[in-house]
């Protein structure tokens, strides 16, 4: 083939290259002449030797060679592309040369970009036994020299298990096997591969082992596979006492009544070791005897927190007096479970003796109040309303608003105010500007509907505004919705406003929009969440609220992303490959959005390498919103060898067809939950610094709240999805703040 005169040279290179794939690695190499100079090597070498003057032959210019070339750079994008070429052509040949590019110790072995890329393109050909074995090394965490320290590792170990899952091989599966009975990040690398793809016989498994592991036998009954009933029951009667106790866990975990004898024997003759083994098969097994018998845990000094634990997975009133008995005797880290336990248990007792602790016991006042705010029963309700109806109440400020706090979040939670809630919370509204009484009116009236944001906070400006119920109002109108949000809009636009009056020496921060916002503009903020474009704030303060680091930091660079042009590009790239995970997510949830269609390519570099999960799962949000072609390749990797089971969930949604905006951000009609968080000083000279304190909140769904507590350091923040979640502190509270 020749390149006629006047054709485009890239149209040449391309039927060119289609030949090659087409023509199979057993076919002869066609060769392209040209009366031009010979083309340079992609990474600068040399033409090979032999061939002809004014020719390069196709294979040189295009295939192999090339690859193996890029692969052995000192330069790590060059590195990339070798991976991507060689991965890209498939052959046998490129295979080899990608396994010979990690084995031989080469500058690719120790770089652990260039491995991720060479497992991931190696993934396909894993039934082979070269491809296998390098995998197997990969998985392992025993060569710290090869990047296991990396912050890439983990998800290096669980791409190549899933690589060797995805196979249903037997020799792969062995592979993970051993990994599980070896343990450690390994092991926990290979139990989710293989959760994530069970293999068709559990034989596949256990293969022809005489003896199952403890590791192994403890993993079967995690798989929740019942065929492994049948290889574990006979293990509990041989005389191997560990393995008797294991697989009967792992039978208890998955329903099989049979370990029910074996723990009702071990508990008439109790045996050292065995009792903690004991209780937790009668908790997974529902057995009648199994509240006496964590109780009993809860008794003693060595068993005490497993005892809590399994209180935690199986609550019940008789619980209730041992929980209140071991709470002086656990770890202080450790109260606040047995506080929820309590209120979990439910009951009168349960009522009686979380009131007692909202009264006795300061430290733990917020878990006890909180408990009894989520604990259904007419008990419970009645012992919020005391909270801050007694006698107690009109004495104690602070004991009378941890009692209005409680009831709103049982309103909002459970539907179960007390009668007199309202009435209290109008009577806070009406107290001093700037007070925590205020604050805490302002909250209820604002998130139960009994007042508008808008209508409580009236008139703000930075240089006369009630921050404290700015702070509270906006954190209320969290419990109302995209509407109550967005009427939040104006006044965010004018508190974000860099001010007319900065302090000395500041103008110039002013004039380039960099001025830091004070805590009222940080609180109304929230207007963001209903406004991922932003709004009316202008982009050149978006990008400086981005780059600041603040609370607002994340939503100000997902509305940021959405107005992607030529003159901010630079500056979200700057923000995408930033330090902080959270304002990456939200730069990539905002780059959905983005008018430039190239922004696809944007999220496609950056997903290939990011080591949070979080992240990856905004990543491929924002790719579920493209149209653009080039998603599909990102959307495939992450459905087939991402280790987070949640960005496999969510890529394989999007390469379904689902609708974008099924896989948005849960709307407020999912989001029904309320944290609340008591800032305490570790220094009580330092007791001011608790006092509306900024805060970013970051819900299980990866979505930042900007939040402020109220003046006592309390925050209350509703409508939160179901999951864990984070605060992050400000490091100060912002001038201008004190005394408002």
């Amino acid at each position: 083939m020749r390149l006629l005169p006047g054709t485009p040279r890239a149209l040449g290179l391309a039927a060119a290259l289609a030949a090659t794939v087409m023509a199979g690695p057993a076919a002869p190499q066609p060769v392209a002449r040209s009366a031009r100079a010979p083309q340079p090597a992609e990474d600068g070498g040399k033409a090979p030797a032999g061939a002809e003057a004014g020719a390069t032959p196709l294979r040189g210019s295009l295939g192999v060679p090339v690859g193996e070339r890029l692969l052995s750079s000192s330069d790590p994008a060059a590195r990339l592309r070798g991976v991507e070429r060689l991965g890209a052509i498939g052959t046998e040949e490129a295979v080899s040369a990608l396994l010979a590019a990690l084995e031989q110790h080469g500058p690719g072995a120790r770089d652990a970009r260039t491995r991720l890329a060479v497992v991931r393109a190696l993934a396909p050909h894993a039934q082979r036994d070269s491809v296998r074995q390098l995998l197997a090394r990969e998985l392992s965490e025993s060569a710290p020299a090869r990047g296991a320290a990396s912050p890439l590792g983990e998800v290096l170990r669980g791409t190549a298990a899933l690589a060797l899952a995805r196979t249903g091989e037997r020799r792969a599966l062995g592979v993970l096997v051993n990994a599980i009975v070896q343990g450690g990040a390994a092991g926990e690398a290979a139990a989710r591969a293989i959760k994530a793809h069970p293999p068709a016989s559990l034989q596949l498994l256990l293969g022809s082992r005489k003896r199952l592991e403890p590791a192994l036998v403890s993993f079967l009954g995690d798989l929740g596979d019942l065929r492994a009933i049948a290889a574990l029951r006979p293990m509990l009667e041989g005389k191997d006492r560990a393995a008797q106790v294991a697989a009967a866990r792992a039978l208890a975990r998955l329903g099989d009544e049979a370990a029910l004898a074996k723990a009702r024997a071990w508990l008439r003759k109790p045996e050292p070791g065995l009792f903690e083994a004991t209780a937790e098969i009668l908790v997974y097994l529902g057995a009648p005897e199994a509240p006496d018998a964590v109780a009993a845990l809860l008794g003693s000094e060595l068993g005490r927190i497993e005892g809590l634990r399994l209180a935690e997975l199986a609550p019940a009133e008789r619980l209730v007096p041992a929980l209140a008995r071991a709470l002086p005797l656990l770890p202080d880290d450790a109260r606040p479970r047995a506080v929820a336990a309590i209120g979990r248990a439910g009951g009168a007792e349960a009522a009686r003796q979380l009131r007692r602790l909202s009264t006795e016991r300061p430290e733990l006042a917020t878990s006890a109040a909180f408990a009894l705010a989520t604990m259904p029963g007419a008990e419970a309700r009645a012992a919020v309303a005391e909270l801050f109806e007694g006698p107690r109440a009109a004495k104690d400020a602070d004991l009378r608003r941890l009692g209005l706090r409680a009831g709103v979040v049982r309103a909002l939670v459970l539907r179960d105010a007390p009668e007199a809630l309202e009435e209290r919370l109008l009577a806070a509204l009406a107290g001093p500007k700037g007070s925590s009484d205020r604050a805490v009116g302002v909250f209820g009236a604002v998130a139960l509907g009994l007042r508008d944001a808008g209508d409580v906070v009236g008139a703000c400006a930075p240089s006369s505004c009630d921050r404290a119920a700015v702070h509270a109002a906006a954190r209320g109108a969290l419990a109302r919705g995209e509407r109550a949000l967005a009427a939040l809009a104006p006044l965010f636009a004018a508190l974000a406003a860099p001010s007319a009056a900065s302090p000395p020496g500041a103008a110039s921060a002013a004039k380039s929009g960099d001025e830091a916002p004070d805590a009222a503009a940080i609180s109304a903020g929230v207007a963001l969440l209903a406004e991922p474009g932003g709004g009316a704030i202008a982009t050149s303060r978006l990008a400086a609220l981005a780059e600041a680091g603040g609370p607002l930091s994340p939503l100000a660079a997902r509305a940021l992303a959405a107005r992607d042009d030529e003159v901010i590009r630079g500056r979200i790239e700057r923000l995408l490959e930033g330090s902080d995970p959270v304002v990456r997510a939200h730069v990539a949830l905002g780059l959905g959005s983005d008018p430039m269609p190239d922004s696809v390519s944007l999220l496609a570099r950056a997903y290939r390498f990011e080591d949070d999960p979080a992240v990856r799962r905004a990543i491929v949000r924002g790719l579920s919103r493209r149209t653009e072609v080039q998603r599909r390749q990102v959307l495939v990797a992450a459905r087939d060898l991402d280790p987070d089971e949640g960005v496999r969930a969510l890529a394989r949604a999007a390469l379904s067809g689902a609708d974008a905006r099924s896989l948005d951000l849960p709307r407020s009609a999912l989001a029904t939950g309320v944290v609340w968080v008591a800032i305490v000083p570790n220094d009580r000279s330092a007791s001011g610094s608790a006092s509306s304190r900024p805060a970013r909140l970051v819900r299980p769904d990866g979505l930042a709240v900007p939040v402020v507590a109220d003046p006592d350091g309390v925050l209350l923040v509703p409508a939160v999805p179901p999951g864990a979640s984070a605060v992050l502190l400000a490091p100060a509270a912002p001038p201008g703040d004190s005394g408002s």
